[in-house]
């Protein structure tokens, strides 16, 4: 196998960033690269045009995890704020916003069907039912 070789994006954040994750690819397009970084925000990329797509702000810390459903219509980000920010990919709108105990949520993740999300924290974990209404 052969490596091409890497494309790097100079300052592509604010401050160090801390998490990425693909969207799945939909039908019509290409994934969407998400990177969530100490300076509070979602950076949504193309990876085509190795450019800033949208950026999602709402954190008041640092963005320490990512994670898109399979469908690629919503994607969460965790926050040292001990907030979790669900979003609509195509429009950056918030569906919902969850607030963990006191205590720093390091972990997202989707499950296979996209409508419930896992995150871990310290000594705990939770699942929670997320999506449209």
């Amino acid at each position: 196998m052969k490596l091409t070789s890497p494309v790097i994006i100079e300052n592509a954040h604010d401050d160090s960033i801390w998490t990425a994750t693909w969207t799945p690819a939909p039908e019509d397009s290409a994934p969407i690269l998400l990177t969530g970084s100490l300076d509070e925000t979602v950076r949504l990329w193309d990876p085509k045009k190795d450019s800033c797509i949208r950026t999602n702000t709402g954190h008041c810390l640092g963005v320490v995890s990512v994670a898109a459903n399979p469908s690629c219509r919503m994607a969460a980000s965790a926050s040292i704020d001990s907030f979790i920010r669900v979003f609509d990919v195509a429009s950056n709108n918030t569906i919902a916003t969850l607030e963990a105990p006191p205590s720093e949520v390091w972990q997202l993740q989707f499950n296979p069907e996209g409508y419930n999300l896992s995150c871990s924290w310290r000594w705990q974990c939770l699942s929670q039912a997320v999506g449209y209404s």
